[in-house]
């Protein structure tokens, strides 16, 4: 009786276990709709983070060398094409554009820089609504 307890066990967390993989919505793989936003994401989180710390180099990038390409990565996506996300994700490229606008005039100062920055984050919350 024992033996088929725990046959029963193993089987059962065998097929458990056949279930459980990661999920689609919390990929990163920039090749899938759901990937390449969560990368959008973690590079607007990351920019958030680095301009708005008390410790921010204004000598420094605002906007990382990825975030133009995972923007682009996610409006080449089949799911993304012809729809409303994609002219969405189109101001985030125009607003990557006014941020690097604002860093490298003279009299841009780290407020304005923020402003830009949060606007970003607001977008990207904006397209969460819509995904």
């Amino acid at each position: 009786m024992t033996k088929e307890i725990r046959l029963v066990a193993i089987l059962c967390t065998f097929v458990l276990s056949l279930g459980c993989g990661p999920s689609k919505k919390s990929s990163v793989d920039s090749r899938t709709y759901h990937g390449a936003f969560n990368n959008i994401v973690i590079e607007t989180e990351g920019m958030k983070a680095d301009v708005f710390s008390e410790n921010y180099d204004p000598r420094l990038e605002p906007v990382q060398d990825q975030f133009g390409s995972v923007v682009a990565a996610f409006m080449r996506n089949k799911d993304v094409k012809g729809t409303p996300l994609e002219a969405e994700a189109q101001k985030l490229l125009d607003k990557e554009q006014e941020i690097m606008e604002i860093w490298r005039s003279p009299d841009g100062s780290i407020e304005k820089l923020r402003a830009a920055v949060q606007e970003v984050v607001d977008q990207v919350e904006h397209m969460k609504t819509m995904i």
